[in-house]
Parts: structure tokens; sequence; C-alpha cells
């Protein structure tokens, strides 16, 4: 979908104002079809976790999803929850200035009403995801024009989706001690241009605009053991006390959880992190949980055995805490995983990595039955997760 396309004019001498007028020519409401009866069958993960107040979902990603009926079926029978994978970020929403671009969105929502499916909106304000124009922005030196970037981003996504969203990542990945800024925070364009008050400015522009959406800090690497983990562990729950302390409009903390077969994992170690933060009277999420095989075989059943084991070991630990609302995966089907083409996560071998639980074929996986078991087997805090997803 394409905004009125600002003059040259505006673009050179603007910036950030070219895209107000494509935030505002957007911000209407759009039709995205009432809510319909749930499709999920009563034999899927969603079924098995909604019967302890929980919600089990994934990422979609827009090409797979409009090509393959098949991925879509999976997606209704399976899902409760579901999240845009790139199509409502910065750079795929405007790709340029003056072009706002919400189709993927727009579409990916509303197959999500019709099927009765809650949806999460990823994410507002990452280091990533960020076209070049805004990029030129952020580095300007100019404070005025980033935060007005800013403002004008989350603006016209909050307003355009206000009541149809349950939870928004407001900032994503923003942690990083070894970069040795102030509070923990990552170098990022976003920290150059505004300082640290950035975090909360952002939540409060989304809370500005839509009130009644859960604003999430949604970060990685935090859930396993090593001493670097520990270090970001620690920054985040400093971060999240400071932010409640200033009366920061946050209400869930995101836990990412790619997890790593390269790394151990202390069931200890998580339980106190999650219990710090519920303490802080913030409900969780997980909300991009796959498995990095590189250090099992490569047989694919001994494999197969490792990720069950693990995600197993994770989700039995992480639930068994009462302020965790949802699971949901990045992506459900294994040829799909990010991890065989990032660089830096293929396997060493060559294969292709069975991260996620359903196969080329579209099977259910040992991790499939590891995630069912794991639903089936936590205690069931319906009560208190019913209380915290009202709590925005």
């Amino acid at each position: 979908m394409t905004a009125h396309r600002p003059s040259r004019r505006t673009i050179l001498g603007g910036g950030a104002a070219a895209f107000a007028l494509a935030g505002s020519a957007e911000a209407a409401p759009s039709p995205f079809g009432p809510l319909g009866k749930p499709s999920w069958s009563a034999d899927g993960l969603q079924a098995a976790a909604a019967a302890k107040g929980l919600a089990f979902g994934t990422a979609v990603p827009i090409t797979r999803f409009r090509q393959d009926r098949r991925w879509r079926s999976l997606a209704e029978r399976e899902c409760g929850v579901l999240v845009c994978e790139n199509a409502m970020k910065l750079s795929g929403v405007v790709p340029r200035e003056g072009v706002f671009e919400t189709a993927a969105a727009d579409e990916t929502l509303r197959f999500a009403r019709s099927n009765g499916q809650r949806m999460r909106g990823h994410c507002l304000v990452w280091h990533e995801g960020l076209p070049p124009w805004a990029e030129t922005i952020l580095a300007s030196g100019n404070a005025s024009r980033a935060e007005a970037l800013m403002r004008q981003w989350i603006g016209a996504m909050a307003r355009r989706y206000r009541g149809a969203i349950e939870a928004w990542d407001v900032v994503n990945e923003i942690v990083v001690p070894a970069d040795h800024r102030p509070g923990g925070l990552r170098a990022t364009p976003w920290l150059a241009a505004l300082g640290p008050g950035y975090v909360d400015l952002a939540f409060q522009m989304l809370k500005d605009e839509d009130p009644g959406a859960a604003a999430v800090y949604n970060e990685n690497d935090c859930e396993q053991k090593a001493d670097w983990i520990d270090e970001r562990r620690s920054a985040i729950l400093r971060l999240l006390e400071g932010m409640l302390k200033r009366g920061v409009p946050i209400s869930r903390f995101g836990m990412q959880a790619h997890l790593t077969s390269t790394l151990p994992f202390d069931e200890t170690k998580l339980r106190l992190f999650l219990r710090e933060i519920a303490g802080m009277g913030l409900a969780i999420e997980i909300t991009e949980l796959d498995i990095d095989d590189r250090a099992f075989p490569p047989d694919v059943a001994a494999r197969d055995r490792g990720v069950a084991d693990l995600t197993r070991r994770f989700l039995d630990t992480a639930l068994d805490e009462a302020a965790v609302l949802n699971v949901l995966t990045w992506d459900l089907y294994d040829p799909d995983t990010w991890l065989s083409v990032y660089p830096a996560r293929k396997r060493p071998d060559g294969l292709p990595q069975r991260a996620l639980p359903f196969d080329a074929e579209y099977r259910r996986k040992p991790m499939w039955d590891a995630m069912h078991a794991a639903f089936r087997s936590a205690p069931d805090y319906s009560a208190t997760r019913q209380r915290l997803r009202a709590k925005a």
C-alpha cells in the first residue's frame, strides 16, 4: 500500500517530515475483519498450551505464507498467536521515504483474525531493519529529526493497528554490556541519535497511541549458561528496574529463546532470572524459540533427540513461571529457518539445521512432541495468566 508521495523538496528539506505524510495518510483504521472462530485442532500445540492459560504461535514468513497452502493450514491447526517475521519492521513498511507499505502486515492480520488468533507486533525500534533513509536521519546529529522519525513511525503503526495487536515489541535487542555504554545499552543508531532516553521515549509513544496494547522489551541471549550471558541478565534486570522506577509504561519482557547446542543450559539460573522479572509485576513472553543444532551429530535421529531434549528442559523450566504467557517459535518449518543461512549459525558439515517443530514434509518432529508434552505437564496458572494478559 503506497501513500501520497511527497515532493522532492519535501524529501530533501524535511527528512522525517516526509515520513509524517506517509504515516498520517495510513493512520485511519482499516477493516481487518471480525474475530473468527478458533481454527486450531484439539490435538495441536495451541490446544495443549491453552489448557494452561498459555498461547502457542509462530512468526509468519510472508513469501511462504502467500505461496504455500500447506504452511497456512499448519498455522491454522497449531497456532493461537502470530507475529510478522519482517512485514512490520521499519525497513519493510517504509523502504523509501514517502512510501508506506502495509499489504503484507494487513494480510497476515486478516488471516489471524479470521482464525480467531491473537497477533503480536514486531518490532518498532531495532538497530537492524533500518532503511538507508532512516539511517541518514539518525546519523545527521539532529536529535529533533531523530525524535520526529521515531514518533511518526511508532504513531503510524500504533494508530493503524490500534485494538488489533495484543502486544508490541517496542524495543528489540538493546543490551550489550561489552559495548561499554551506560546501563549496558547496545551502541545503536538510536542511542547515538537520542541518548539512553530513547528507550523510555519509545514506550511512552506507543502508550500514547495505543494504550490497550501490551508494551514489550524483547531481548536475545539471556537463556543459557555463560559468563557473558550472566552479564547480560544482570544488565537486563537493572534496566527493567530503572524503567519501572521511572514510571515507563512497560508491561512485558520478551525472551527470544534462540537456543544453541553450543552452550550448556542451567535450569536454576533461568528460573531465578524469570522469577526476578515476574517479581517486578511484568509478564513474560517466549517470542522467537528455535534450536541451533550445530553441536549435535549429523545423524537425523540423534540430532532430533538433542533438539527435543533441549526444548523440553527449557520449556519445563520456563513454564514453571506463572508470568509466562506466550510461546512462539521463529517459524514452524525447518526449510525456512534463518539458522541454515546465517553465516555464523551454519553447521560445519553443511547440513540444513533441524531447528523447528516440523520437517521439510510438514511432519511433526520430536521437537513438536517435546513442546506438546511440556505444555501438557506445565502447571495450570490460567487465572494468573488471564490477569496478566489483561494488564496493558
